[in-house]
């Protein structure tokens, strides 16, 4: 737990006021601050005797500037420093999460497929710090933080400005023995890039295997360990032992490029391991623990600050915790993490991490504790308050007038899913569910299709089942999708047979099943899936009615890449299948001929890419670029505009899927982490742009002529004609969910309640 701020720390420190203090490391101590326009930063200061060196604060001053270049996806930025100060200081963004060290320690060693799509993030970041000037110097478990939007490396306090050695005095050895290159040690090299490559290796090998690769023991013996014996590398597993091996290296030259070990370890269907189970939970419990001795002027549920140095131990009233985490893990071993980003799926593909054939709890739950509150009727009134006495709140789903509810009964309890009036949040049922947030579960034709928490096909209205799954079935299904009135999943079973199995959302019934090659999930257009096979380059239409192959796709044969993410592109009767070597193909829905392939390639970035279409334009979001295509021909419609991306981006459909939001011949997206941007769909203009307090982290939605957007606490209805602001509310805690309808918008604020309010005037 982080401290108050104790006798002789400063209050302020340029135009960021200090909260309480998290932490204290070798260079100085860490601070959890807010600035004067009211964001959350991690505020490093340099110990007194440090600041006294004149050549210390100048290599604090190269670097400082230095780091504040680097703006890679799985890095901290750098946000302001002063080196000048009294007590040199440097601001980096806020980031809620754990450590990858107490992430392993918690959850155990990482699978193999996961460590690969760990390793691919790293060296991301990595090019970004090298790409910047600087050698990171000490990338090391507590130095890697596990959030809610992936990995990020942190801590650039230590780094070195490539060929520059002339300010570290001989002899000193910088960073964390266990972890450093042996050319750190002996200093018989210098100490370049390979350094953190040599970094990266070890970083790999104690996620899969949740031990130090050279053991433990005193510094001293740790650094002899390095430089003259071999890593224990036997419990990684043998796909990705051969990669951390180069890595560790002894000779800086015989190492792998960052470059390198990024195309050895990227995976266009890499899965989003860090939104699982436990993973998921123990980042959650770092939103629950906020201290709150120092944060009076914070929100109520703001959520906890990692930053370089680790958080002390926690005399654990988080034992309860710790068997909360437990319990879920059990219940996450049935599932698997899945091969596919949900930012990689069609526009109604989607990828689940529970079996519909596992149904799990039946029935009605044994009632989740939730305080229902009235409101007023008044325009933009709070309508009601759902909160949560024990368990928690998960996730939001918005159809039809009803809202549904995700959560755990208790403390290790079970999980529920809850139906409740939009109108007046009356529950009007309830069933019990596996746990695990519901990443994928979505509505179609009055249906709650919800396989990611056991859940059967679920009336809406009722909560009665209208299909059941097969009570033999005990592996997970890869996806879901919705077309032509049915569900169909694809299945994998213990002896990796194939199925695709179809169950009409009307009647229940199974239409048919077939066994088919293990498929990405798929686009869908009227009664045609695209499927794509997750291995190669075959592409295929399927009869969404009757599972007979209606074409194949030859354009991928003789290409060098395969299917990265598919999409429908409804106006134009046309699929849209994006490679891994960054080729847009346009492939009629009806035929399966090719109808145009894109001129140029693009730079697809695995794992943040979507393709998508909205208002007569197909729309494609990759290495953090907006871009506009003709869905008819391929051509694009307008240059590229820039965009925090997919996950803050597009919102997630029936199925789960991601797509764009878009009304009015307008497509809005976050340009930055605090600017939403209404881009015209035809000229690929900005109509309108409205910078906001707060940072995103939800797309935002849009009921008729109102956008609704939330950034941090705050929630801001703006006129979706020209951007002007029509109301703001301020909630009690981050709104991790966000929706809205004819009667208002909801927002789910952290696990702790659901709130409803009434549409504004205007």
């Amino acid at each position: 737990m982080t401290d108050p701020l104790l006798p002789g720390d400063p209050a302020t420190l340029g135009s960021v006021r200090l909260l309480g203090r998290l932490g204290a490391g070798g260079m100085g101590r860490v601070y959890l601050g807010r600035t004067t326009g009211g964001r959350l930063v991690a505020v490093k200061t340099v110990h007194a005797h440090l600041a006294a060196e004149p050549h210390f604060r100048e290599r604090f001053r190269r670097e400082a500037a230095a780091a504040r270049a680097v703006t890679g996806a799985h890095t901290a930025a750098v946000l302001d420093a002063d080196p000048a100060s009294p007590v040199p200081w440097l601001a980096t963004a806020y980031l809620p999460g754990v450590t990858l060290r107490r992430a392993v320690a918690a959850a155990g060693p990482l699978d193999a497929r996961v460590v690969r799509s760990l390793g691919a993030a790293l060296a991301e970041a990595l090019i970004s710090v090298h790409g910047a000037g600087l050698v990171h110097r000490d990338l090391k478990p507590s130095n890697v933080l596990v959030t809610a939007e992936g990995p990020r490396v942190i801590d650039f306090g230590i780094a070195r400005a490539l060929g520059d050695d002339g300010l570290t005095a001989a002899g000193d050895v910088v960073g964390t023995p266990g972890f450093i290159a042996p050319e750190q040690i002996t200093g018989d090299s210098p100490v370049t890039v390979a350094a953190d490559v040599f970094a990266l290796g070890a970083v790999l090998a104690f996620a899969a295997t949740g031990r130090n690769p050279f053991g433990d023991g005193t510094v001293a013996i740790l650094l002899y360990r390095a430089v003259h014996e071999e890593p224990d590398l036997a419990d990684v597993p043998l796909e990705i032992r051969g990669l951390v091996a180069d890595c560790l290296n002894k000779a800086p030259g015989r190492r792998p490029s960052v470059g390198a070990v990024l195309e050895r370890t990227a995976d266009p269907r890499a899965p989003l391991w860090w939104r699982e189970e436990p993973l998921r939970s123990l980042v959650r419990g770092e939103e629950e623990d906020r201290p709150r001795e120092h944060t009076a002027a914070l929100p109520t549920k703001e959520v906890t600050a990692t930053t370089a140095v680790a958080p002390a131990p926690r005399p654990v009233r988080d034992a309860e915790r710790a068997r909360r985490v437990e319990r879920r893990r059990e219940l996450t071993r049935r599932g698997v993490l899945v091969a596919g980003a949900t930012g990689l799926t069609g526009l109604l593909g989607v990828s689940v991490v529970r079996g519909w054939g596992n149904p799990g709890p039946r029935g009605t739950a044994k009632g989740a504790q939730l305080t229902l509150k009235k409101g007023s009727a008044k325009p933009g009134a709070l309508r009601w308050t759902l909160t949560a006495d024990s368990g928690d709140i998960d996730a939001l789903l918005l159809s039809g007038g009803t809202v549904l509810l995700h959560g755990t009964l208790s403390l290790g309890g079970d999980g529920y899913v809850r139906a409740c009036a939009a109108s007046d949040g009356a529950r009007r049922w309830e069933r019990a569910a596996t746990l695990g947030t519901p990443g994928v579960w979505g509505a179609a034709d009055g249906r709650l299709v919800a396989p990611d928490v056991g859940l059967p096909i679920v009336d809406v209205g009722s909560g009665k089942d209208r299909a059941t799954a097969d009570p033999a079935r005990s592996q997970p299904n890869r996806w879901v999708a919705v077309a032509d009135g049915a569900a169909i999943s694809g299945y994998e079973d213990q002896e990796e047979t194939r199925e695709l199995e179809a169950v009409d959302l009307r009647t229940g019934k199974r239409r048919w099943a077939v066994e088919l090659g293990r498929t990405q999930p798929p686009a869908v257009l009227g009664r045609t899936l695209l499927l794509a096979a997750e291995l190669g380059w075959q592409v295929r239409g399927v009869d969404a009615r009757s599972a007979g192959t209606l074409w194949t796709y030859e354009g991928l044969k003789d290409g060098d890449g395969q299917s990265l993410t598919t999409a429908a592109l409804p106006d134009a009767g046309n699929f849209a299948v994006l490679t891994t070597e960054g080729e847009l193909h346009l492939v009629r829905a009806r035929g399966g001929e090719r109808v145009a392939v894109a001129a140029d390639r693009y730079g697809v970035t695995p794992g943040a890419t979507a393709v998508g279409a909205a208002d007569g334009a197909g729309l494609l979001v990759t290495a953090g670029r907006l871009h506009g295509f003709d869905p008819a021909g391929a051509k694009p419609l307008w240059p590229s505009r820039p965009t925090l991306g997919v996950e803050t981006s597009w919102r997630r459909g029936t199925g789960g899927a991601r797509g764009p939001v878009s009304a009015g011949g307008l497509v809005l997206h976050w340009s930055k982490a605090d600017t939403l941007e209404a881009v015209d769909l035809r000229s690929g203009e900005a109509r309108w742009a409205r910078r906001l307090t707060g940072i995103a982290k939800v797309p935002p939605v849009v009921t008729g002529g109102t956008v609704h957007v939330a950034s941090g606490d705050i929630c801001t209805a703006l006129r979706l004609a020209d951007g002007t602001p029509l109301r703001t509310w301020s909630l009690p805690g981050i709104i991790d969910e966000l929706a809205s309808d004819a009667s208002g918008w909801y927002g789910r604020v952290g696990t702790s309640e659901v709130r409803a309010y009434n549409p504004v005037d205007g």
